[in-house]
């Protein structure tokens, strides 16, 4: 019968190598116990990590439309308070054209009236946000309206093009964009400029009349334009919230199925941990016999 024998300092090598294996799972494990995250998903579960990644990807897609959408957010509260604002003021215009006082008042005051109301609505009209022109159309580096020199009418400077959009995700474009050359308010306009362009100490009582029906009725008209406006943006509003709110939702969920991959049970860490401890003793000292040598040189 022959038997094999392995010499102790062969036996001494392989113990060497198995101490400096448990040393780096020991290593792992440590590491693992203070982050509470896996050292490495793909060893243990190539699968999982690989929808970990997927994971992540949808992650960084929601978070970066979640970001973009606050800030268009707040850029149509901004313009949500512009055009409510204005529309206040051709409003309060309206209730003074047709009152009935305003045949008896000084018209200097009705033009002065006017002239305000459109210093007003223009003001508005050049808001800016983050820099940006919110109705210039696509020229947002382009203010929309000016006064022209009889102080009595607009010239409008932005784009004609089109109307300002963004992608809310994936598949949903929201067209939000409101130019200052809208319909609604280029009657609005009008009816200021009819006012302030017109003598209206040289007219009749009766032209006075017919023009301030002239005035009533484009101001009607822009105001009705107007309230369609505010709808529209109100409604966006809507759209985006209620898309932010679905994206905050998702990301709960791309977070939790993350960390489901990726972190690491404590209790289980801290088990193998013991069990690693246990088995690295007996490796010292198995190794210390077969050297004669103190545990405490391999530590």
């Amino acid at each position: 019968m022959t038997i094999s024998t392995v010499s102790t300092s062969q036996q001494s090598l392989n113990m060497r190598t198995v101490i400096a294996r448990q040393n780096e799972e020991l290593a792992t494990l440590t590491k693992e116990t203070a982050t509470g995250v896996k050292a490495d998903v793909f060893a243990e579960n190539p699968g999982a990590a690989t929808q970990s990644l997927l994971m992540r990807s949808h992650l960084a897609a929601t978070s970066s439309y979640k970001t973009s959408n606050e800030l268009l957010e707040g850029k149509l509260d901004v313009i949500y308070t512009a055009i409510s604002g204005l529309k206040a003021e051709a409003s309060s215009f309206q209730d003074l054209s047709v009152s009935g006082a305003i045949t008896s008042m000084n018209r200097d005051e009705y033009q002065q009236q006017a002239a305000h109301t459109l210093e007003t609505i223009v003001s508005a009209l050049n808001t800016t946000y983050n820099g940006e022109f919110l109705f210039s159309g696509l020229a947002t580096d382009q203010k929309p309206l000016e006064i022209d020199g009889t102080g009595t009418a607009v010239t409008y400077s932005g784009d004609t093009t089109g109307t300002a959009s963004a992608p809310i995700d994936d598949t949903t474009t929201l067209n939000y964009g409101i130019r200052a050359d809208d319909p609604a308010l280029t009657a609005v306009f009008d009816a200021l400029n009819l006012v302030l362009s017109t003598d209206l100490n040289s007219l009749s009582d009766g032209d006075f009349e017919l023009m301030r029906d002239n005035v009533t009725s484009l101001m009607n008209e822009g105001l009705s334009g107007l309230t369609s406006i505010e709808a529209a943006i109100g409604n966006n509003q809507s759209i985006l919230s209620a898309k932010i709110d679905d994206q905050s939702t998702r990301l709960n969920i791309y977070n939790n199925a993350i960390a489901g991959v990726e972190t690491a049970d404590p209790e289980e860490t801290a088990l193998r941990l013991n069990q690693l401890i246990q088995q690295l003793e007996v490796s010292y000292q198995i190794t210390s016999r077969l050297n004669g040598m103190s545990l405490l040189n391999y530590l």
